[in-house]
């Protein structure tokens, strides 16, 4: 009864501005003792897109498939809130480690401005045509941009890859994501939906079963587990291995303008190919909350996140290609969602 209310409350911004609120009111971030590295040795990259863009949306247009789901032609896929913004300046208080920051653009420019100029790191922007080969371009895939971030020009060995969703929530040091050469992963509880269940042309649980037969065939263990949709820490040793071992089934992925059925997952099949070469470890410390921000329900994980500032080690504030019309919000309410629940991320982060 009580989240049926809060579910129909979510649809009203004041009675979702009054949580935030009383939070600000109540809530403190806790005290951090985590060591402060000096080293500044992993670089991060985002994948950055202006849906909104005259030249963008007429090139999306013409390469556009006829057949495309709707799961893979979701408005949600690419349009966005200034979260890349807030994403950036968490990354600037709680990862003390962070060299560069890459911003991947299809020759857009995100307006970085309001950053300032006292960044702990330099903010480079990289087209698709400076390490994408040429063949596969244009590309509006984000699976085919993932597979080729290795090439990427001055690249650390170690990096975490990040979609502009996706934040870290309090102080972490190298050691969170990375030991030597190995990477830290991290998984759920929530496991793949049922191979035999999905649809023929299904674009998302598809590509991740089909990770997982891959990574069977080599004999490597694997986790029908999701991972946490968070930075990913990534070498580009293990992603070289990657296209070595599976260069068809890449090539086919990077072809791929679009998302589609017969494409994998690059960075969960290079989270099985890292365990299966003994260059993974599971994290030590996870703390994980995900809200899925175009749902009126997601009011009770915003309720958690609001009352729990800097406990969250990786967050993410989904756009979901897909919600039920009985559980979504308007775009206008969630633009104000996004809006209020970034100042609130900003306002908290640890010092």
């Amino acid at each position: 009864m009580i989240r049926a209310l809060l579910k129909t409350a979510a649809k009203c911004s004041l009675a979702e501005a009054a949580v935030f609120g009383f939070a600000k009111l109540i809530g403190k971030a806790p005290a951090t003792s985590a060591k402060r590295d000096l080293a500044r040795e992993v670089d991060a990259v985002y994948l950055w897109v202006n849906d909104q863009d005259p030249q963008w949306k007429a090139k999306r247009a013409q390469f556009r498939p006829t057949g495309e789901t709707k799961v893979a032609a979701s408005a949600s896929r690419f349009r966005q809130f200034n979260e890349l913004l807030t994403s950036i300046k968490l990354l600037a208080v709680n990862a003390p480690f962070i060299r560069n920051v890459y911003v991947v653009v299809d020759d857009q420019q995100p307006n970085l401005a309001s950053l300032g100029h006292d960044l702990p790191f330099e903010i480079v922007l990289v087209n698709h045509s400076e390490f994408i080969p040429e063949k596969f371009l244009p590309t509006f895939n984000s699976r085919a941009i993932t597979a080729h971030l290795h090439l990427i020009p001055g690249l650390s060995e170690r990096f975490l890859y990040l979609n502009d969703d996706v934040f870290i929530g309090r102080s972490s040091v190298v050691e969170d994501w990375f030991d030597g050469d190995k990477i830290r992963t991290r998984f759920t509880e929530t496991r793949f939906a049922a191979a035999e269940t999905l649809a023929e042309n299904e674009v998302l649980y598809r590509a991740r079963w089909k990770a997982v037969d891959l990574a069977k065939a080599k004999g490597w263990s694997v986790d029908d587990r999701m991972p946490e949709h968070a930075p990913y820490p990534l070498t580009k040793t293990i992603m070289q291995k990657l296209w070595s071992e599976f260069p068809a089934e890449l090539a086919e992925t990077a072809r791929s303008k679009f998302r589609t059925s017969e494409a994998i997952l690059p960075e969960l099949l290079a989270f099985y190919l890292a365990a299966g070469n003994q260059l993974a470890l599971p994290a030590m410390n996870s703390s994980y909350k995900y809200v899925p921000m175009n749902e009126a329900s997601a009011i009770m994980p915003l309720i958690d996140l609001a009352l729990k500032p800097g406990r969250f080690l990786t967050l993410c504030l989904n756009d979901v290609s897909e919600v039920a019309p009985d559980n979504q919000i308007s775009e206008k309410a969630l633009a104000k969602r996004y809006a209020r629940t970034l100042r609130f991320l900003e306002a908290t982060a640890a010092k």
